[in-house]
């Protein structure tokens, strides 16, 4: 095999310099041969130079030389090394010398690098630069890991989750969406014959809540000291009586209004009378609010989760605060589940579950202390252990939470233009080199820097088309507008035909 390139400089371990008189693609892999091995390594950086066409010159000048010249130039970059493939990554403790040459990575080499083996990996795409080499991610590492899939709006993120999910149910895995947008319901894909989607009712069982999730629906404030005083009272007796079988659970809401009204009628309470019934105002409009998201005879989101399917909860036509609620209420009972079944104990939840958090950044905020930020940190932390894992979605990356985004050993990373993004990303990657971010901007749609546990070394991918449908895309308005624009047309027309009748 021709050479490509040749070491230059001072290489180091990690990385060397080159220099080539043939094309070198950015994000291409090339091999390198020394100290009794054969490794791997990633074009991370390349520039094209000329010796003959200076910046100095002027441009009639440039034209003249480039005339008579003709073409001079030549590449120049720097190479990430990565390992020995046959030694699992091995690097070696020498670097290469100066003049060791640079021959491109062969697409066997790369196949065995990137591909299917193992049993746990599923079909992501293609190299960037090799469209004959597929890529394939560890689910493993991805669930026990967790996943952050960051990009602006069009870059294809969506597609990008659809494939990971896909391939995750496929193997017969456990999924839990919170959807943002609506845009899995309607998920048209089907696994072992039947549909691959199960709706989870948006709805909650105020006994399964905790005091503080039930104290947020009824705005109570952390100020309101004396109101929350006795909502937490009545919200802890009443519970009490429904365990003890002194009520039935269907009266769980006119217990715990009698407990209040009795307070504030009572000469013993006279001086707290009117934050009681303040909090019975509040309990009152949130019996009203919420009576579609109440059911008191409703088992939990997480006892409704299946083995093998898609379990989606619509959060579209439910605003922020609500939505937090219901994210930290089920990530809560996820953890708890899990760990009792990894405890040996009885559980709804006995298999290993992927959660993936559309709009993270609105749930786990860098800069509001939701109740999802805390829960989504401690599965972060955590999950690893349990087998509950994270897949944050998000297009405003410097929106999120850095906690949470760090403990995201997985990163698949499209198209990023904001420096703000960038900078975020970067911070809370340890391998996410400078170079590397400069590209992030010049990707195109559906193109990305896959990195992380679940690869065994970056890679630009060419992320493949999901082979479902999901609703949510964007609406063609031309389109739209000229559809109503023939049927106010034919209405008029046909009111007209009418009159003159």
């Amino acid at each position: 095999m021709e050479s490509l390139a040749v070491c230059i400089g001072e290489p180091s371990t990690r990385e060397v310099e080159f220099i080539s008189s043939r094309k070198v693609q950015l994000g291409d892999y090339v091999e390198l041969e020394y100290e009794g091995y054969r490794v791997l390594g990633f074009v991370r950086e390349v520039r094209r130079i000329s010796r003959v066409l200076s910046e100095d010159l002027a441009p009639e000048d440039l034209q003249r030389i480039k005339r008579f010249a003709g073409s001079s130039s030549f590449f120049r970059g720097r190479i990430s090394i990565l390992g020995a493939p046959d030694r699992n990554m091995f690097v070696p403790r020498v670097p290469p010398e100066p003049g060791t040459l640079i021959y491109p990575a062969s697409s066997d080499t790369l196949r065995k690098v990137f591909g299917e083996g193992g049993g746990t990996r599923i079909h992501l795409g293609h190299l960037l630069t090799r469209p004959e080499v597929p890529v394939y991610v560890d689910v493993n590492s991805i669930v026990n890991r967790h996943l952050a899939v960051l990009a602006i709006t069009g870059g294809g993120k969506s597609n990008t989750v659809s494939v990971i999910l896909e391939g995750i149910l496929e193997k017969g895995g456990a999924v839990l969406v919170f959807d943002m947008h609506g845009e899995y319901v309607d998920f048209d894909l089907e696994v072992n014959g039947r549909p691959a989607v199960k709706n989870i009712s948006l709805t909650l069982n105020p006994l399964r809540l905790s005091y503080q999730e039930f104290r947020l629906f009824a705005n109570v404030d952390d100020s309101a000291y004396i109101q929350d005083r006795y909502l937490r009272r009545a919200f802890k007796e009443t519970n009490e009586a429904v365990k003890n079988g002194d009520i039935p659970p269907s009266d769980f809401w006119g217990y715990l209004l009698g407990l209040l009204n009795g307070w504030a009628g009572d000469d013993a309470y006279k001086e707290d009378r009117k934050s009681i019934t303040g909090v019975i105002g509040k309990v009152e409009d949130m019996i009203d609010f919420y009576s579609d998201l109440f059911a008191l005879d409703q088992s939990t989101i997480v006892e409704q989760i299946e083995l093998g399917r898609l379990n989606v909860v619509d959060l579209s036509h439910v605003d922020e605060k609500i939505a937090d609620i219901v994210v930290s209420h089920v990530l809560r009972n996820a953890l708890e589940a899990r760990k009792a079944s990894v405890r040996g104990e009885s559980s709804p939840l006995d298999f290993p579950l992927l959660t993936v958090i559309e709009e993270a950044h609105v749930l786990a905020s860098a800069s509001v202390p939701t109740r999802s930020r805390y829960w989504i940190s401690r599965i972060a932390r955590e999950g690893r252990k349990f087998g509950l894992g994270l897949c944050l979605v998000t297009q405003r990356p410097k929106a999120l939470d850095s906690n949470a985004l760090s403990q995201a050993n997985n990163m698949v990373i499209l198209r990023l233009v904001e420096p703000g993004d960038q900078r975020h990303v970067q911070q809370a990657s340890e391998s996410l080199s400078a170079d590397l971010v400069e590209q992030l901007p010049s990707l195109n749609v559906g193109e990305a820097l896959v990195m992380g546990k679940m690869i065994p070394v970056p890679a630009l991918v060419k992320i493949k088309k999901a082979s479902a449908k999901r609703g949510g895309g964007d609406i063609d308005v031309v389109d739209a507008w000229k559809k109503l624009s023939v049927k106010r047309e034919e209405i008029d027309r046909q009111i007209k035909d009418m009159w003159e009748f």
